[in-house]
């Protein structure tokens, strides 16, 4: 197994065959290092993530992640690799506002072909205690604030331990007190060779990150 979880070299992807906004991403990602990429809106960053995550093809590069080459034209295959090794924090959350916050984090188990085991309900209830969720773990995210939503997002992204966490924004809608105890969560996950992508327009967040990039005209720099 290589040290990198992440390899880009040359990644282009366009939406209307015409102007590329990724023009040529190339990189890497060391196992248990911290990455934060910043970029103006519209430049690309969800996209990027989107195809480091296995949600969305790129048109021309080359990509392995975690020593699995990764075909552009076969990205419906990839559904199993997703839920092995990729935990993700949409800025949007992507909660099921019917479900409890607890039924929302044990998610992903549903996709896969893991049990839910007596370890996992304590690590969940660990991940919660340290957000300041555990007395409301039976309320349906319905009833929750924006910064609460993001932190169950947070906790169902880190539930199964996955190499690779992908966060876009993952405290844009945080105070300064849960920002740092999320943050310090993720790092902490890092000396455990977890490795975390971060999108983020807060640049005092960068002396988290071990690497720092700016996507800019395509490209990160």
């Amino acid at each position: 197994m290589s040290d990198n979880i992440v390899q880009m070299d040359h990644i282009q992807k366009s939406y209307d065959g015409v102007a590329n906004i990724l023009e040529d991403v190339s990189f890497t990602v060391n196992r248990g290092e911290f990455i934060v990429i910043r970029g103006a809106s519209g430049s690309g960053k969800s996209t990027l993530l989107n195809v480091l995550g296995l949600l969305d093809a790129f048109d021309s590069g080359y990509y392995k992640l975690n020593d699995f080459s990764i075909e552009s034209d076969k990205f419906n295959r990839y559904s199993d690799l997703r839920s092995k090794l990729l935990g993700f924090v949409f800025q949007s959350y992507h909660l099921i506002d019917s479900l409890s916050i607890t039924d929302n984090i044990l998610l992903p188990f549903i996709y896969s072909d893991e049990y839910i085991t007596s370890e996992i309900i304590e690590r969940m209830n660990m991940i919660l205690e340290s957000f300041d969720l555990i007395e409301s773990k039976d309320k349906k995210t319905a009833l929750l604030s924006g910064g609460e939503k993001q932190r169950v997002a947070i906790a169902r992204a880190i539930i199964k331990s996955p190499p690779l966490v992908i966060a876009d924004e993952p405290t844009g809608n945080l105070d300064n007190e849960n920002t740092d105890v999320v943050i310090g969560y993720l790092k902490n996950l890092t000396k455990k060779s977890t490795s975390v992508i971060m999108v983020t327009h807060d640049t005092g967040l960068l002396k988290y990150s071990d690497r720092n990039y700016l996507l800019y005209e395509g490209r990160l720099v």
